[in-house]
């Protein structure tokens, strides 16, 4: 925070120094508005947020046997510790009588946090109301719930535009890639997922592909759901490749997916990598590093959406109340976010 503090004030001095080299002599008024800019400038590198050391967290996945949420767990527990509070995790299996007892034991464990990671909207809000009125401070993430009493902020994510930037990042390669391809010719599979509106919007979204490019025709499509892991759309994929030799792109739903639709393009000696890609949703570390490799083909992930600036990151600020003036009627709003070969480095430098 020192170093922050300093780099800051730093600026805001170097600033105050051109507008004076500039200026020449400053009048009496514009001395006043330094004034002010340089208490500005100070105040806000002193802002921080309430010091959480030893407050207790847990956090309720929505289905631990997915590489996604364990990765999510690990990034939470590294970064909360990191910070001195004491972290749990609790499986919900994809089952949301499950979830809501994971609920009731972190009010028994005395967490002062609970994140949730949604199984089915509908059913938890009572839990979570208990949960609050015993003093926890509730965030959801993924959907915002109906009853605002069950939480005190939503992380919501617009899954019909993450879906979309999923899109329109295959469709700039698709274009980059094959320039003087005819409409319709490039062919493009989905792994897609139905099981909640969110999901549903989500995928919807990745259709849009044929609207952001007239080279892409969707040829085929296949539904996975969460407790499918990677090995079930591995299998749909390398179904793809077999009714469609000349498939170039699958976009997929999330990582999962995303991981299972490479094994199977990567594990085909008859695809050529060079004219393939796979793009998917969401920053695992497994799925960041497949990023990176398909620079030498060494995978064809060749993007992915990160959705945020990242969770625990932004669970934290919001526990700690560093990003209260972000959050709007409960909802602090995240944003999409490219992740390609040419930009990993700005989100996730070695």
């Amino acid at each position: 925070m020192k170093k922050r503090l300093m780099a800051v004030l730093m600026a805001g001095c170097m600033a105050l120094g051109c507008l004076g080299s500039a200026a020449g002599v400053m009048a009496a008024e514009d001395e006043t508005t330094a004034e002010a800019v340089t208490e500005a400038v100070a105040e806000e590198a002193e802002k921080q947020g309430e010091d959480l050391t030893g407050k207790k967290v847990g956090f309720s996945a929505l289905m631990m046997s997915s590489e996604f949420f364990t990765d999510m767990s690990n990034q939470m527990e590294d970064y909360f510790t990191g910070y001195g509070m004491e972290y749990e995790v609790a499986d919900a299996a994809g089952n949301a009588q499950t979830q809501i007892q994971t609920v009731e034991n972190f009010v028994s464990m005395g967490m002062d946090y609970i994140i949730c990671f949604v199984v089915d909207a509908s059913s938890i809000s009572d839990a979570l109301i208990k949960a609050r009125e015993q003093g926890a401070y509730i965030i959801v993430i993924g959907t915002v719930l109906d009853n605002p009493d069950a939480y005190d902020v939503c992380i919501n994510i617009s899954q019909n535009e993450s879906g979309c930037v999923e899109a329109q990042m295959a469709a700039d390669w698709i274009d980059a890639t094959f320039p003087d391809a005819e409409d319709g010719s490039v062919k493009v599979g989905l792994l897609t997922n139905s099981e909640n509106e969110d999901a549903v919007s989500r995928c919807d979204g990745l259709r849009e592909i044929v609207n952001y490019t007239s080279k892409a025709t969707i040829v085929e499509e296949h539904e996975t759901v969460q407790a499918d892991g990677s090995a079930v759309p591995q299998s749909y994929a390398e179904m793809m490749l077999m009714n469609n030799p000349d498939l170039n792109v699958i976009l997929t739903y999330g990582t999962d997916q995303g991981q299972g639709a490479n094994e199977a393009v990567m594990k085909d000696t008859n695809v050529n990598k060079d004219e393939f890609a796979v793009f998917t949703i969401d920053t695992a570390e497994f799925i960041r590093e497949k990023v990176k490799a398909s620079v030498t083909n060494d995978s064809v992930i060749r993007g992915t959406v990160m959705l945020g600036e990242g969770t625990p990151m932004t669970c934290y600020k919001l526990m700690d109340g560093t990003w209260a003036d972000r959050i709007v009627d409960k909802v602090y709003s995240e944003r999409c976010i490219e992740i390609t070969p040419d930009t990993i480095g700005e989100y996730f430098p070695e």
